[in-house]
């Protein structure tokens, strides 16, 4: 099980604000993530992957297909899938 950031998605505002579009492999996973006020779960050499992300940042659950977004509340939920 593990999570990473989607690079081809990746888009950093000109405040700094890291909206990521995460990835991960399943919905255990999303548990894992980061949020806008506490780094998430270290994997590996990784370093970049568990930095905190902005509310707004998205993450798919490739073997669901389940999608989750990063909301107000600094919760990560549910809001579309198979």
């Amino acid at each position: 099980m593990a999570y990473w950031i989607d690079q081809s998605a990746l888009s950093i505002s000109a405040g700094g604000s890291r909206v990521i579009p995460f990835l991960c492999d399943t919905d255990e996973d999303v548990a894992n993530l980061p949020t806008s006020s506490s780094e998430g779960a270290k994997q590996g050499n990784d370093e970049t992957s568990c930095k905190k992300c902005a509310k707004g940042s998205d993450c798919l659950a490739i073997k669901s297909a389940n999608y989750y977004v990063l909301n107000s509340n600094d919760e990560w939920v549910l809001v579309g899938g198979a």
